[in-house]
């Protein structure tokens, strides 16, 4: 088996790309709702890349297993949509992904970076902590479920 590659977003990707998202939402007994809060997932290229963002896929063998993408919020650089494979999850890809991110944000010109995640989400929490994020607050999402998320910020002007 190979290594995972990073991999910017390609139309050929969106099945593996929902594919991944709605395996971590049933994994976590989620509601999966593509004609709406998942509709982002079937128009990445507008919604993330033509906004200034970006839609990076984790892909081993030809196959999506990981999802990472951005938003430009002017005062700060978000990630969304940062999923991954049960069966891939504490090898570090995770923080790969991340990182990755990070790289974008930086070379953007933001100073800080900003990340919602759901509660259940324990071993991305914990990810973020080692990472060195801190919590900002928590918050009730206006999806399906009303997720409730916590908020995580991490300080990347270097000049402080």
């Amino acid at each position: 088996m190979s290594d995972p590659r990073l991999l910017p977003y390609e139309d050929r990707w969106q099945p593996g790309i929902a594919a991944v998202i709605r395996s971590v939402y049933e994994e976590y007994a989620l509601t999966w709702d593509p004609d709406s809060y998942h509709r982002d997932l079937y128009t990445i290229q507008e919604t993330y890349i033509d906004t200034g963002g970006f839609f990076s896929v984790l892909v081993l063998d030809n196959g999506v297993i990981g999802t990472v993408s951005a938003l430009d919020r002017s005062d700060h650089a978000e990630i969304e949509r940062l999923y991954l494979l049960k069966d891939y999850r504490g090898r570090g890809y995770g923080r790969m992904m991340t990182e990755h991110f990070l790289q974008w944000a930086l070379s953007t010109g933001h100073g800080r970076a900003i990340a919602w995640s759901d509660k259940q989400f324990s071993d991305a929490h914990a990810m973020y902590k080692r990472m060195g994020f801190k919590i900002i607050g928590d918050r009730v999402l206006d999806d399906p479920d009303d997720s409730p998320e916590w908020g995580f910020e991490l300080n990347l002007d270097t000049s402080q």
